[in-house]
């Protein structure tokens, strides 16, 4: 069997486990890659929590949405662009006093448009051996190792 696909029924599985509960949020990441390999980032500086650091875009999954349909919305509204989710790649777990976050990475490839914040946040392409220079939240650093190490193709 697969490792994403094992993660991937390990993602579900907890997810059911933590929507049972208000304090806990299901979001959708995506690992978008351009021509060169290199991987978008967008910076947090517009959201509160965390405002320092920098991230994998993705969003809140709505109730009753898919983990990938979430993910295409939430790439459109905040980016403006059209995204294909490939695969789930890994998933992670943030917790702090009365909120627990379950994160879903996916591969995902763009389908049209041109990245850009509409939400005020700036846009950059990275390379992957570059990510851990970047100041991230503590729930990406595993999948940021995954990808530094080939892990995650």
């Amino acid at each position: 069997m697969p490792v994403w696909f094992r993660q991937e029924v390990q993602a579900v599985s907890r997810a059911i486990v933590l929507t049972e509960n208000r304090n806990r949020i299901r979001v959708a990441a995506g690992v978008l890659r351009n021509a060169r390999g290199q991987v978008l980032i967008t910076d947090r500086a517009h959201a509160g929590t965390m405002s320092d650091l920098w991230e994998f875009p993705g969003g809140k999954i709505n109730d009753g949405e898919a983990p990938g349909e979430a993910l295409v919305r939430e790439l459109d509204e905040e980016l403006g662009i059209g995204v294909e989710v490939q695969r789930p790649l890994t998933f992670a777990v943030h917790e702090e006093p009365g909120l627990r976050i379950l994160l879903l990475f996916y591969g995902a490839r763009i389908a049209g448009g041109e990245p850009h914040g509409h939400e005020g946040q700036a846009v950059e392409w990275v390379a992957v051996k570059d990510l851990p220079l970047f100041p991230t939240p503590p729930a990406d650093a595993e999948l940021i190792r995954l990808l530094v190490d080939g892990s995650i193709p």
